[in-house]
């Protein structure tokens, strides 16, 4: 019996990379890196609107549209301040000081 242990635990050892269930796990390991708490604040809606002087309704509706990401937990929404700042570079109107040289 110890010896049927001993081959299988060899042949998930030496074989990760095959096992379907870490293959089906590997994405969802990236998305959970993304949520890490040390990495930056989290923000609500209203908090979000506030900042960027808008209303609420807004940003839902930036959320719903998937232009904005954001982690649904029950009925609201949390916005991570990283999310939030790829959002705002996005939507930049002004030309890079790199674009203008080149302009130049």
């Amino acid at each position: 019996m110890n010896s049927k242990i001993n081959k299988k635990s060899m042949n998930k050892n030496s074989e990760p990379d095959e096992d379907p269930y870490l293959i089906k796990l590997a994405p969802e390991r990236k998305v959970r890196n993304c949520f890490e708490l040390e990495k930056g604040k989290f923000f609500r809606t209203d908090t979000v609107a506030e900042i960027l002087d808008i209303e609420p309704e807004v940003i839902r509706d930036l959320i719903r549209k998937k232009e904005l990401s954001a982690i649904k937990i029950g009925k609201s929404y949390r916005i991570t301040e990283a999310d939030l700042q790829e959002f705002l570079s996005s939507r930049y109107t002004r030309e890079s000081k790199e674009e203008i040289e080149k302009e130049i």
